[in-house]
């Protein structure tokens, strides 16, 4: 990266520093995202996914790693295609010991939409669900969607989410087919907005000795 370009992944805040996953992300897959030549969402997707795997060093990869530079890719892709504001690893008040990999807030109904971005599913669908359900304890209106890369895997999770074995979550989608696409397209038709901070008390305060 030239000292002339700019530092999109750092302005946008999608990376808030030159982590591992920042310095990952620019050297193997783009210095500038918005650039990569890609007109379908899940086709993004795919392309970057592949320069990392393609151009990243086995030796360089971690689970973690993967996990990280797979949430940039989607964090990348919504930017690129409008969908904000937008709040990543995101804490929402009265929803206790949840981060939400992606969290974007509908002024319709004001309410949240989760998502949940993995990989691999294996077992951990059931982790995405429980936060879901957690979420929709708070907020009756809010919506879940659990992302991942393996469609083998996203086949057999859904599988379970018809057999009922899931509450919470809204829908599953391979993030690498024309289902993502149809996600980012609903997406685009809601107004996102910042609720901005909510007190955990509203009212009249009393308190002794104040006569």
């Amino acid at each position: 990266m030239t000292s002339e370009m700019p530092d999109i992944l750092i302005s946008t805040r999608i990376i808030n520093k030159k982590n591992k996953t920042y310095k990952t992300f620019v050297k193997y897959i783009s210095d500038d995202f918005r650039k990569i030549q890609e007109s379908k969402p899940h086709k993004y997707i795919k392309t970057c996914w592949e320069k990392y795997i393609v151009n990243c060093p086995i030796g360089e990869r971690t689970q973690s790693l993967n996990g990280k530079i797979f949430e940039t890719i989607v964090a990348t892709c919504l930017y690129r295609e409008g969908i904000l504001p937008m709040f990543m690893q995101a804490r929402i008040t009265f929803v206790p010991n949840v981060d939400f990999d992606i969290v974007l807030f509908k002024e319709e109904k004001y309410s949240p939409i989760g998502i949940s971005i993995k990989t691999s599913l294996r077992e951990r669908y059931k982790q995405a669900d429980l936060e879901a359900v957690a979420l929709k304890y708070v907020h009756r209106n809010a919506e879940n969607y659990l992302i991942s890369l393996k469609s083998s895997e996203v086949d057999i999770a859904k599988r379970k989410m018809r057999e009922g074995c899931m509450l919470g979550l809204n829908k599953i989608i391979a993030a690498d087919t024309e289902e993502f696409d149809e996600l980012i397209f609903e997406l685009k038709k809601q107004k996102f907005i910042n609720p901005g901070q909510v007190p955990i008390i509203d009212g009249i305060l009393i308190k002794l000795g104040e006569v």
